[in-house]
């Protein structure tokens, strides 16, 4: 996991963004997202090949993006 200034770098969009962990709170599930292509992991195991796009995370769990009660929870999760 490559880190920026103690903040996790997205492996997808090649360190364009920075992971910050989320509650989707309609489903009470914390997840962790990327801040510029939207690419998201349901555990602090970020890698290439396990991440997920947000909307289609979403639509599994039966929300529409615009809808979805997303609680920013911060970039400072991994000490």
């Amino acid at each position: 996991m490559q880190m920026f200034n103690g903040k996790v770098v997205c492996p997808r969009c090649d360190g364009n963004g920075l992971i910050y962990q989320a509650k989707i709170v309609d489903v009470k599930l914390t997840v962790y997202i990327c801040d510029e292509c939207e690419a998201s992991w349901i555990s602090a195991d970020i890698r290439k090949d396990n991440f997920q796009d947000l909307t289609t995370f979403l639509e599994s769990n039966n929300l529409i993006y615009s809808k979805a009660q997303i609680l920013d929870l911060g970039y400072e999760w991994k000490k």
